[in-house]
């Protein structure tokens, strides 16, 4: 395959894992707690190593997706008034344990199992700074939940609500469900900022995402062409050097 094609065609496949990006950004824009992701790209340049290029060389530079990068700023928070729904408006991630281990989230919205546990819609537990499941004993009244995490009923202080700061939060893995694994080591958060009552939407901005998916198709039409146009110049180039029945 000639060069033209070969770095154009490295372009196109960085192009198509940027709107699928996009587009996983737009499908979560009312997820609760989501943060978006963006591609990372960057080029690869080709050379020879110790060795002179003939006249009119020259190095080819590649497009390559160099991976995601996660945005971390907070969404927009909303009040709700349900009193376990809790938000977010600092750094830092809510742990759940789940059947496959523990997991991370922003996604705040939490109730309460049959046996006391705060847990979020799929039944995993919210964990403590203890790493244990928050539990709210029958028949305790109101419950009030502090900045720092600090739950309390008319029964007194029940435990602290477990936030984490991730030591590279870029390395972050999806997990599905809105949830989060950690690839690297996590820390307590000293100031969580949990409000409770509200519940935190997602950070992606829709006109700017679908501005970009835009652009985006747009220049993986216009790459094709080019494309579709290099192979008929080959193909004609082929016919006139070895004919037609070449």
């Amino acid at each position: 395959m000639e060069n033209p094609t070969t770095l154009i065609l490295s372009r196109m496949i960085t192009q198509s894992r940027v709107m699928d990006v996009v587009a996983n950004n737009i499908a979560n824009a009312n997820t609760p707690g989501y943060q978006s992701l963006h591609v990372q790209s960057g080029t690869w340049l080709d050379r020879q190593q110790n060795v002179s290029a003939p006249p009119g060389g020259q190095s080819l530079i590649y497009t390559q997706s160099l991976g995601t990068w996660r945005d971390r700023r907070a969404g927009p928070i909303s009040r709700t008034g349900n009193p376990l729904d809790l938000a977010l408006a600092g750094q830092g991630y809510f742990t759940v344990q789940t059947a496959s281990g523990t997991r991370l989230t922003r996604d705040g919205r939490f109730g309460l199992l049959p046996d006391g546990s705060i847990a979020d819609a799929n039944g995993d537990k919210l964990l403590s700074t203890a790493g244990q499941p928050m539990n709210i004993p029958p028949g305790s009244g109101s419950i009030s939940i502090a900045g720092d995490g600090s739950i309390s009923t008319s029964a007194g202080l029940l435990g602290q609500i477990g936030v984490v700061n991730v030591s590279n939060p870029q390395a972050l893995q999806d997990a599905g469900d809105n949830l989060l694994i950690a690839n690297t080591p996590t820390t307590q958060a000293a100031d969580p900022q949990i409000i409770q009552g509200a519940v935190e939407g997602s950070n992606v901005q829709p006109v700017l995402e679908i501005t970009h998916m835009m652009t985006n198709a747009q220049q993986f039409q216009m790459i094709s062409q080019f494309v579709q146009a290099e192979s008929t110049r080959q193909q004609n180039a082929m016919s006139q050097i070895f004919g037609p029945n070449g």
